[in-house]
């Protein structure tokens, strides 16, 4: 080819070459400049579907008009070659620019950014790359970064892109094929199924991880090896390669790297936006590293007060589980060789399959799910699908079942007859109640007795009360202390030695591992570090604590060496690799240990907007979304002049946003590892109030909308959460959910000068009075008392002028007022909206959604009568992993 000339193209050199192409040097003698010629060789030539790929790179990168994606001048052809020609870049690889122990975090940025910027243009032209790689990244001499070879694009039809709907749609690849460069693929290209644009986000993420660190975040010796490793491994965190590196940026890295394509960034647009903020921040010195050198990282507080998180129960407690990230293991410790499996999918229903529990020959598996309307016990065997309601006769929810050692039997939580565990036979007979309280039963390894929780919850993040460990013996129905200290989920060691538990440490909110003799006596610590970790349950031989945590930054499967007699850590925490999608939870054990099941969930929470009219009591037309995706959103609050909505998220960070109503314009105001939690606006627009633990413990801050003057308001150390502004803006009401000392600040003074004004006593009961919305005329707080895990107790409103509490109804939580100061909205913790007269205590249904694996949560109306809520959508199915 060297000398060759190509219509009016001289070639001069070769400059390389792919699996499909080859490319050259030459001079456009017509033009004269120097282009790169990309030529399809005579043996693909002649291969119609090849040369169609070849033909659709030229005509998708054409389309493209972006300073950091390769121009594409021509598509031509001559002496029986095909060719494209294209503009030169001269300069070199990002894979030859990328040291030993990666780039410098400003360069890393420099590069990150653009890079991003063009893979989110290709996407919105309908193109995706597949193939990006440090190798196919070039900087240019003049300092551009330009993105080359399009060759293994697949072309998406996408609304309103005309340059898109006119490229030709039909993929590359059908389902069993791999294309790609192995140590770049994502998960599902792996496997040679469809992929989207989130491939290339799962790339570029490999790509980013190389270029701060230096190494590939999967690895392995051979291709299958390295395949092997993108599916099951998870890579320790950049931050953990390079504590200098910050925070977020690990964050970012790992979201990328998702398995499941819907926990990645749903736009490359969106990576892009996140890249340019952070670099913003540490240009500024806002954003910090992980831990400065010498300086180490405090563990976050974890007293999560949370009823916005907690959510709406069982049923919308499930889906909003979420994952917190912290630092993985014991200080000083490292997490071992992952332990790997193969993986089953046992239900794909719609809405939540929950609570499995595996018979001891591990061939059946009974859990809960609704299906059927409301919450009923099921048993399928696990290589089937034809699942047996063994409760439909009873209109109660039946959960939480547990297979007796001997698999006779099955215990559940019923809210029959006043509610408590009862027992049946497999078969759904002989149903006999064995306790009337209770929750989560587990039986002891004789099935003698069964060891229970006596609080109803579904959120491990959202629990704050303290409750001991209770036993009963099946026969003779006698109880036993079994803690005195906090203690939930319950697991009998194989001997009948030990139980296993989790449990809440006092103030701190600290949820760790602990074991105690089945009889009592002193506990024994098995986890003291500041993840979230919960559900632990025995291997069979009795070496081994399996327990769900979100050590790694998402709530996945560990174990942990322990001796069964003393209850003493015998090793490092070990990953169990995880192959479902969404959040682990409701883990159990085979009695041979070979097969562990467990639920996962995926959810989404987005907020809806709708018209209503107060007079008629309705709502008007069809709702329009105000967040879309996959980022779970939670406590919308409209701004006084409705241009904004102020949000928080939940998933992996929990931050402040700011959005217009439209969707159009999103801010984010906060942006590190704090947890940010329930913003309000002041009435003038001008601050957003909100409570977080930066400070050490849950205290109200406040904040402009541009994000700047983040302020501290209170310094009480006894964790306030849910800043209420008054109407005239001189007051903010705070809670504390834990105790009697919530009231009145002034957002105007120190905290040195403020004065709490406290609330007079209830005088309802145990619990306090949690207040949720002011009125409009100021005279009113409209709120819940708050007791532990119980919160749908009705709407509470405390009169300023009389001072006196007023039960308004016995079923609602988390009321926002009208504007018309009498009528209040609530919900049912499920998929209604109701609408409260306050004078007259009625209520009524103005707003439901379905199907039954939808919730409605946290809403607020707006000055110009416009309800937000968030909805969420749920759905959790079993998985197997059959242990090698």
């Amino acid at each position: 080819m060297i000398g060759k000339t190509l219509n009016h193209y001289r070639v001069i050199e070769k400059l390389g070459s792919g699996g499909m192409s080859e490319v050259y040097l030459a001079e456009d003698t017509r033009l004269n400049r120097r282009v790169a010629l990309k030529i399809l060789p005579s043996d693909v030539a002649s291969d119609a579907a090849r040369r169609g790929r070849f033909e659709r790179e030229a005509q998708a990168v054409a389309a493209l008009n972006h300073p950091n994606i390769v121009t594409i001048y021509s598509v031509e052809d001559a002496e029986g070659l095909h060719y494209i020609t294209m503009e030169l870049i001269q300069g070199r690889t990002l894979a030859q620019m990328i040291p030993a122990k990666g780039l410098p975090l400003a360069k890393f940025f420099d590069l990150a950014v653009p890079i991003a910027d063009a893979v989110s243009a290709a996407h919105k032209r309908g193109i995706t790359h597949r193939d990006l790689k440090p190798d196919n990244i070039m900087l240019s001499d003049d300092g551009r970064i330009k993105i080359l070879d399009f060759g293994l694009v697949k072309l998406t039809e996408t609304a309103g892109e005309p340059v898109a709907t006119n490229l030709p749609t039909n993929t590359l690849t059908s389902e069993g094929k791999i294309l790609g460069t192995v140590a770049y693929m994502s998960p599902e290209q792996a496997e040679g199924k469809p992929v989207d644009q989130r491939s290339d986000i799962f790339s570029l993420g490999v790509v980013f991880y190389r270029m701060v660190t230096g190494r590939q975040p999967f690895q392995g010796d051979t291709r299958m090896s390295v395949l092997s490793s993108i599916l099951r491994d998870t890579p320790a965190s950049v931050t953990d390669l390079n504590p200098a590196l910050p925070r977020h940026l690990g964050r970012i890295i790992k979201r990328c790297l998702a398995k499941n394509p819907d926990e990645r960034y749903s736009t490359a647009q969106d990576l892009k936006n996140e890249l340019a903020e952070l670099r913003k921040e540490e240009q500024s010195g806002a954003g910090g590293p992980a831990a400065a050198a010498g300086t180490p990282v405090q563990p976050s507080s974890k007293i999560l007060l949370t009823f916005a998180l907690v959510g709406a129960g069982l049923l919308a407690g499930a889906a909003v589980i979420y994952f917190l990230m912290r630092p993985a293991g014991r200080a000083g410790e490292s997490a071992s060789a992952v332990v790997h499996g193969s993986f089953a999918q046992l239900t794909d229903e719609p809405g939540e399959e929950l609570f499995p529990s595996l018979s001891p020959d591990g061939r059946m598996v009974a859990y809960s799910s609704r299906a059927s309307g409301n919450w009923d016990v099921y048993v399928q065997s696990v290589s089937g699908r034809n699942a047996v309601n063994l409760t439909k006769d009873s209109t109660a929810d039946d959960t939480q079942p547990a297979f007796s050692p001997d698999g006779q039997k099955i215990a559940f939580r019923s809210g029959r007859d006043g509610g408590g565990i009862f027992v049946m036979g497999v078969l759904g007979d002989s149903v006999v109640r064995i306790t009337g309280e209770g929750y989560r039963p587990a039986w002891s390894p004789d099935g003698a007795e069964i060891a229970y929780e006596i609080e109803r919850w579904a959120n491990p993040a959202g629990r704050n009360t303290i409750n001991p460990l209770w036993a009963i013996n099946v026969e003779t129905r006698q109880k036993r202390k079994i803690t005195a200290g906090d203690a939930v989920q319950p697991a009998w060691s194989p001997h009948g030695w030990r139980i296993a538990y989790w449990g809440i440490l006092g103030r701190t909110g600290q949820r760790d591992l602990w074991t105690i003799p089945a009889q009592g006596g002193n506990p024994v610590r098995v986890t003291e570090d500041s993840a979230l970790d919960w559900n632990p349950v025995w291997s069979p031989d009795g070496r081994f604590l399996y327990f769900i945590s979100d050590r790694d930054g998402n709530m996945n499967v560990w174990r942990v060496p322990i001796d069964e007699a003393s209850g003493e850590v015998r090793g490092s925490f070990q990953p169990v690799t995880q192959g479902a999608t969404g959040a682990a939870r409701d883990l159990c054990l085979s009695a041979d240990g070979k097969r562990l099941v467990y639920s996962s969930a995926s959810n989404r929470q987005n907020i809806l907007r709708y018209p209503i009219e107060p007079g008629s009591e309705t709502v008007l037309g069809e709702p329009s979304w105000v967040t879309r995706g996959s980022e779970a959103v939670v406590n919308p609050d409209p701004s006084p002049d409705g241009e904004w909505v102020a949000y928080q998220t939940v998933v992996n960070q929990e931050d402040i946003f700011i959005v217009h109503p439209d969707g159009t314009g999103r801010r984010q105001l906060t942006h590190d590892a704090a947890r940010d939690r329930t913003p309000r606006w002041s009435p003038d627009g001008k601050k957003i109030a909100f409570y977080s633990n930066r400070s050490g413990s849950y205290e109200i801050w406040t904040i402009n909308p541009d994000s700047s003057d983040l302020s501290q308001l209170t310094a009480s150390k006894i964790s306030f959460v849910f800043p209420i502004w008054s109407p005239d803006g001189s007051r903010i009401y705070v809670s504390d959910p834990r105790g009697d000392g919530g009231g009145l600040i002034s957002p105007n003074l120190s905290w040195r000068e403020q004065k709490i004004e406290r609330l007079p006593p209830h005088g309802m009961g145990d619990g306090s009075f949690v207040a949720w919305s002011w009125s409009p005329d100021g005279t009113k707080l409209a709120g819940i008392i708050f007791r532990g895990g119980k919160y749908n107790t009705g709407i509470v409103v405390y009169d300023y002028t009389t001072r006196k509490y007023t039960r308004v109804t016995d079923r609602g939580t988390l009321p926002t007022w009208l504007n018309d100061n009498r009528r209040l909205l609530t919900t049912d913790t499920a998929s209604k909206v109701y609408l409260v007269d306050s004078q007259t205590n009625s209520i009524k249904p103005i707003l439901s959604v379905a199907p039954d694996n939808v919730d409605i949560f946290s809403m607020r109306v707006s000055r110009d009568n416009h309800l937000y809520i968030v909805r969420i959508d749920r759905q959790s199915d079993l998985w197997m992993l059959t242990l090698q």
